[in-house]
């Protein structure tokens, strides 16, 4: 641009006083003398009319895609494979295409029902595989009836689903062995207010006993109270408050913020030190004191009952393998639907 005459259009109007402003500092007075070379002038065009400049400022970049992975199953060509050999699968198929049947429909040439769930052939295994998969696995855990055709009915779809489902739970051997009866408790129920929206109000509790693998010989139980949303912590035998604290910072008040109460079964000398090292943790210059009221909380006691199962069903002869199973079996119990809420914790938390 030396030697042309040229005009600089800008949508800042302080730049086009640059050139007559007095006071200068030292990196503006380099810069002047810089531009003093150059023959041009300012001139100050608004945002909104600078439509040139935007387009080369904001131009597309295309970004190199490296690597996209995803999981992938055959199962759904499993079910077109026994679909076609299914003489009432093919049945329904005409009927639906004839418009007979109006509560299925036919997509990616597999049979949907309400909800947009696959209907399943009988044949070829397909429906033990699914409940297998969705009872005798880690992830799920060995749910009762109710969870198990909850998590089967999601995606899948067939006749009498129920009544393979409870046959299936009933003669599960594991469940048989591992499961006990359980009854309600005796004496009026008391429950403890409702909070009004997730992680305001959490329990905690401790269950310990357990061979102490790379230090930990207990389990720190954090559930929140409106969602039954739990969190499983692997920590000592014996857990001080300050501890604990840490605990609760690192795998609860990281991703859910600081709770308005928690309820626990330890003593007041306990929760009072827990929340002082928990303040101190997070360095808040604020003083807070400790309000103790004494309450139970059977949801709690219930998933420690849960969890304790849990573990019978799939830790090995060591039994040193259940702080591994700590993060399969939190994400099983978030996955169930609760008989509560209707819904999943999952659900209610992070809104899927």
């Amino acid at each position: 641009m030396l030697g042309t005459r040229f005009v600089v259009q800008t949508d800042n109007v302080a730049n086009t006083f640059f050139k007559t402003q007095k006071k200068l500092s030292p990196k503006q007075a380099r810069w002047q003398e810089f531009l003093a070379e150059y023959d041009f002038m300012w001139e100050h065009k608004p945002g909104k009319h600078n439509q040139v400049a935007d387009a080369l400022s904001r131009k597309e970049e295309f970004v190199a895609v490296y690597s996209i992975s995803k999981p992938e199953t055959d199962f759904l060509d499993r079910i077109s494979l026994c679909a076609a050999n299914d003489s009432l699968y093919i049945k329904w198929m005409g009927q639906v295409q004839d418009g007979t049947m109006r509560r299925y429909w036919i997509e990616d040439d597999l049979l949907h029902f309400k909800g947009g769930r696959i209907v399943v052939p009988n044949g070829g295994g397909l429906r033990k595989d699914l409940m297998k998969e969705a009872h005798d696995t880690t992830w799920a855990g060995h749910p009762g009836v109710e969870r198990m055709l909850a998590l089967l009915s999601r995606v899948y779809f067939w006749p009498k689903m129920q009544d393979d489902t409870e046959a299936y739970v009933k003669n599960c051997h594991v469940c048989q062995m591992d499961k006990t009866k359980r009854k309600k408790e005796a004496g009026l129920l008391q429950p403890l207010p409702i909070p009004e929206r997730p992680w305001l109000s959490v329990s905690m509790n401790f269950i310990s006993g357990f061979p102490k693998v790379d230090g930990k010989a207990s389990i720190m139980v954090v559930a929140d109270r409106f969602s039954k949303y739990f969190v499983f912590i692997a920590a000592p035998n014996l857990c001080s408050s300050e501890i604990a604290a840490e605990l609760f910072y690192k795998y609860v008040v990281k991703y859910f913020g600081v709770p308005a109460d928690t309820v626990s079964d330890r003593d007041t000398r306990f929760t009072g030190r827990f929340w002082t090292a928990l303040f101190n943790m997070m360095g808040t210059e604020l003083k807070f004191s400790t309000a103790n009221h004494p309450q139970t909380d059977g949801q709690t006691e219930r998933i420690n009952h849960f969890l304790e199962e849990y573990l019978r069903h799939y830790a090995t002869a060591s039994q040193r393998n259940w702080v591994a199973l700590l993060d399969t079996v939190q994400f099983c119990y978030n996955l169930h639907k609760s008989s509560a809420t209707e819904m999943s914790p999952f659900e209610i938390v992070l809104g899927k």
